[in-house]
């Protein structure tokens, strides 16, 4: 199986992070993409990736750091593109993000005002655009974050164009911009959407395995039923979201494996078909070299 999702260079795993790694790739994980929230974290992404050859490295800012601060200096913008930029060139790089729109957080916090509210997103979707077109100008996959904000995602998305001014890039062949959206967690109207459009995939993480609130738990059986499997990857999104099982401990890799039995039972087919098919997707989304990627 592979872990499309996962956060290794958290100090969650300061402690443990080597035997976590031994420990996912022992029980039968292929190989791992360690995702970036911010700068430090893309490096650490990087490094860690450098250091393992199964573990490959996604740079990016999650949509959290546009909620923090004033960003509408030119100068600031343009330097921590510029910086993605270079982290993006690395050879372990296969993607950017997580990147996106978070919306929950900012709503449900009494620090904003309305004025405030509409910079922060707006903040928000000025960056998540900034991070694609760099996608588009190297030719990597977009890992998506969104929660309360599928509306304006799909907008977005739905009129990704391939380049800037639709030209040619040099040694890269004209190709869609690819998203996964991590963690799925939309609607049904949400979904079907999304499905209309070709280049998105689904990641699905622990929670699809959570019984209860049960009516969360069906709208994510739904979306799970209602996906075909040749669009979905696995994702532990660890040390966050631990299966039912392993409820309330830190997450990990090598848990991704309960959430192929979910999807198996849910779709109603073998554990095998599920790691057989998502593996090749992710194959397929992160190391195609049709897309001119390495």
């Amino acid at each position: 199986m592979i872990d499309t999702h996962t956060h290794l260079d958290f100090p969650e795993f300061d402690q443990d992070r080597e035997e976590v790694i031994r420990r996912a790739f022992d029980n039968g994980i292929k190989a791992i993409v360690n995702i970036g929230v911010d700068l430090e974290r893309s490096r650490k992404s990087i490094e860690l990736a450098e250091k393992h050859e199964r573990i490959f490295a996604a740079v990016g800012f999650h949509p959290d750091f546009f909620s923090k601060g004033d960003l509408g200096n030119q100068g600031d913008w343009k330097d921590w593109v510029e910086k993605l930029k270079k982290l993006a060139k690395c050879k372990k790089v296969v993607a950017i993000g997580e990147t996106g729109l978070d919306y929950f957080h900012i709503t449900h916090s009494m620090e904003h005002g309305t004025k405030d509210l509409k910079k922060i997103k707006e903040n928000q979707r000025r960056g998540f655009l900034a991070q694609i077109e760099i996608a588009k100008e190297l030719g990597l996959p977009v890992i998506v974050h969104c929660r309360n904000a599928w509306d304006d995602l799909y907008e977005i998305i739905s009129k990704v164009r391939l380049f800037p001014s639709d030209k040619q890039v040099v040694g890269i062949p004209q190709s869609r911009t690819l998203f996964v959206l991590h963690c799925y967690s939309g609607e049904k109207k949400d979904t079907e959407k999304f499905l209309k459009l070709p280049n998105v995939y689904f990641s699905f993480s622990g929670n699809i395995t959570y019984p209860k609130p049960a009516d969360r738990a069906e709208k994510l059986a739904e979306a799970v039923r209602m996906i075909p499997l040749d669009k979905m990857m696995l994702d532990s999104d660890a040390p966050f979201l631990a299966p039912q099982d392993m409820r309330g401990k830190r997450n990990e890799p090598m848990y991704v494996k309960f959430i192929a039995e979910k999807i198996a039972r849910v779709k109603e087919i073998s554990v095998e078909e599920v790691e057989r098919v998502t593996d090749g997707n992710a194959m397929k989304f992160f190391w195609d070299k049709k897309l001119g990627r390495t």
